[in-house]
């Protein structure tokens, strides 16, 4: 009688995990499943305005001063910000629940009148802070310069979809020339 009983429990014992294994390889395959949404492209529409670094005001000192001033309050210059707009297409190599990595295959900046294009630069979306950085080389005639875009995302993209993004001054600039201030889409496929 001992023995029949303990057959049953080793029995018991048996088909336990194999269940519990079971019930946690479909929910981990039903959670690939739904994580596993490969996405090939990912783009940035953004426009606003750009600034141009150091443009201030000189301090101005009297003509007869003999003594160094310490701080002048002249006001800083009232440059008018220029109108810019920054198009980008990429592809992505990486993607994973927290991070999207991706190359870039074409950058348009347009800063007022000049146009800037590249066609190599490199960024990522993390996917839980909702950051995008963005680091494009970009030229216009013989004038090349580094396009630095840092931003926030408005949500998460785990498929095909859009959400709004936002470039804020100074972490985004056209280095050494423009602080930009740019809003607009980033948008996967």
């Amino acid at each position: 009688m001992v023995i029949p009983r303990l057959l049953a429990v080793a029995l018991l014992l048996s088909i336990v995990p194999a269940t519990a294994f079971a019930a946690v390889a479909t929910h981990s395959a039903h959670q690939a499943s739904a994580s596993s949404t490969k996405l090939s492209s990912l783009s940035i529409n953004v426009s606003g305005n750009a600034t141009t670094i150091g443009d201030r005001a000189t301090p101005s000192v009297p003509p007869m001063q003999m003594i160094p001033a310490l701080v002048s309050d002249t006001p800083e210059a009232s440059s008018q910000p220029i109108r810019a707009n920054v198009t980008i297409s990429s592809k992505i190599i990486n993607q994973n629940d927290a991070l999207i990595m991706f190359n870039i295959t074409s950058v348009t900046l347009k800063i007022g009148s000049t146009t800037y294009t590249g066609t190599n630069g490199t960024g990522i979306f993390n996917q839980h802070s909702l950051v995008v950085v963005v680091h494009a080389t970009v030229t216009s005639g013989s004038t090349s310069g580094m396009l630095i875009l840092i931003g926030q995302a408005g949500a998460s993209l785990t498929t095909t979809s859009s959400t709004s993004v936002d470039f804020s001054s100074p972490q985004s600039k056209l280095a050494s020339t423009d602080f930009l201030s740019l809003t607009g889409s980033l948008t996967v496929s």
